[in-house]
């Protein structure tokens, strides 16, 4: 049997690191869920919840899930459920195997795109690793994001994409399944598809009905119910009123700004020097762009939809973030000379694993990338006991006068969730104004409780979520809003939370 080389050997080595960290890193972080981690956690352990009742609760709630984000993160950990309970930090060990699947489906793609590349093998070895190695792919492991588990889908997608031929009648059937997954991980996810399979249209054309058909009817299973939610805050979220919170600004700044954060969180300043300095190295030696390059660029092409849209979070562009490992990976392997190829592999595996090594066990808020630094040990606020107060109380939905990290209804909720209780926790309404159009909320929302929080200093809140707070404060003081006081609860030193029962 014919040893590995050590090229390949050494990326190995290097994604077993990355994935490693990633353990550790789950294991050792005592933070809670934020926002939208929050509320895609809620989400799997009421599905669970319903799936331990029946088939027909579990449809029902699996066609109730989100209405304006696609459900298929949700699902994703509840097998762990069902060997370890629900739990917040139990649902992100299932984006360990999910990055694992990622770095091996994009290794794939490598060896599919330069196949005959004389050392092609490498060039995929290398690609794994670096996929692994890029901090905004390890970083989003660690918490329960929906990125994960689209850059593997993404992956295979591509993969089957350079991989197809067109005698091949189970393509069809991979690619729809593809399809259809993708689409119930994410809405967007057809445009981010798009750049790899115009290359390939040719080899996928007659494959494209089945394809088509599988896709539509596996993603019709929650679509069907959504499609006009989901559309609307796909467009809000991209270029309207919800992209706007995010935007940081317009025109040529804000996309130069927008560039500038993905370089510095998605790949680091480091390794993005790395990867300019062996990129431009092997330009210098191979001046002609191949086919596998070519594609890659194609494969970039949704940045342009993303550059034209509103809103500059960095995560949402993450998936397409392995086509520059790949890419460096290949630039590795162009120097005719051995040693000039092993010091570029070596320059992107060590820098990679440097920045890995500091994002995981050593960087602090203030040096910290995007979803990345040192683990915190910090459980944050008592939740659990704000949590347990209002259960106690006999409420089954309360409204929450803060949007914060460490408290919100999202991370309320998910907690209640996961402890099985049936009780939900809302906000006043999303970037809310009004304190008129937060009491009309109360109402048809069904709020049976009231959430107030005292000791927080308003410079310390996002200020667009928190705008509707004094003036339900002021109503529930004054008597216009009816409420009695069913406990008060220290959630933190100096900060305490007011349950006010609301008496309609």
């Amino acid at each position: 049997m014919k040893r590995p080389c050590a090229a390949v050997l050494a990326a190995a080595t290097a994604a077993a690191g990355a994935l490693g960290s990633t353990a550790w890193h789950i294991t050792s972080n005592a933070a809670p869920p934020t926002f939208d981690d929050a509320w895609y956690l809620e989400t799997s352990f009421r599905l669970f919840s319903a799936l331990k009742i029946g088939p027909g609760a579990f449809a029902q709630s699996y066609l109730e899930a989100f209405h304006i984000k696609a459900p298929l993160v949700a699902l994703v950990p509840i097998p762990l459920y069902a060997l370890f309970g629900t739990g917040e930090r139990v649902a992100v060990w299932a984006n360990l195997p999910l990055a694992a699947l990622a770095a091996w489906s994009w290794s794939r793609v490598a060896s599919c795109w330069w196949h005959g590349h004389p050392r092609g093998k490498d060039v995929a070895a290398l690609a794994g690793a670096m996929t692994a190695l890029l901090p905004m792919a390890y970083g989003l492991s660690r918490f329960f994001f929906v990125e994960t588990l689209l850059s593997a889908l993404l992956g295979m997608w591509a993969w089957r994409c350079a991989a197809a031929g067109p005698g091949d009648r189970r393509e069809g059937v991979r690619l729809g399944l593809l399809l259809g997954l993708g689409l119930l991980t994410k809405s967007t996810f057809p445009l981010l598809a798009a750049g790899f399979a115009w290359p390939a249209r040719k080899r996928l054309r007659p494959h494209a009905k089945t394809a088509l058909l599988i896709g539509g009817v596996l993603a019709a299973t929650w679509y069907a119910a959504n499609l006009p939610y989901v559309m609307g805050f796909a467009w809000s979220a991209g270029f309207g009123s919800v992209a706007r919170d995010y935007a940081g600004g317009g025109g040529l700044a804000a996309r130069l700004g927008w560039l500038e954060s993905i370089l510095r969180n998605g790949l680091s300043w480091p390794l993005a020097a790395a990867m300019a300095a062996v990129a431009s190295a092997a330009a210098l030696a191979r001046r002609n762009a191949d086919e596998g390059t070519r594609t890659a660029l194609w494969g970039l092409a949704p940045l342009f939809v993303y550059a034209a849209g509103v809103n500059r979070e960095p995560r949402l562009i993450a998936p397409l973030l392995p086509i520059a490992a790949l890419l460096a990976a290949r630039a590795a392997a162009s120097f005719r000379s051995a040693t000039a190829r092993a010091a570029a592999a070596a320059v992107l595996l060590a820098t990679g694993l440097a920045v890995c090594v500091d994002q995981t066990f050593w960087a602090g808020p203030d040096r910290a990338l995007a979803f990345n630094g040192a683990p915190s040990a910090d459980p944050g606020w008592d939740r659990g006991a704000l949590v347990d107060a209002v259960a106690s109380s006999g409420g089954r939905i309360a409204a929450v006068a803060l949007e914060d990290s460490r408290l919100n209804a999202n991370n309320l909720s998910s907690l209640a969730a996961a402890r099985g209780l049936d009780l939900r926790f809302v906000s006043l309404g999303y970037a809310q104004n009004s304190a008129e159009a937060a009491l009309i909320r109360l109402k048809d929302k069904s709020c049976d409780h009231l959430v107030l929080v005292d000791g927080v200093m308003e410079s310390e809140l996002p200020a667009f979520l928190n705008r509707a707070n004094a003036g339900v404060r002021t109503m529930a003081m004054s008597g216009r809003l009816r409420t009695k006081t069913a406990a008060r609860v220290a959630l933190a030193p100096g900060v305490t939370a007011i349950v006010l029962r609301l008496i309609w």
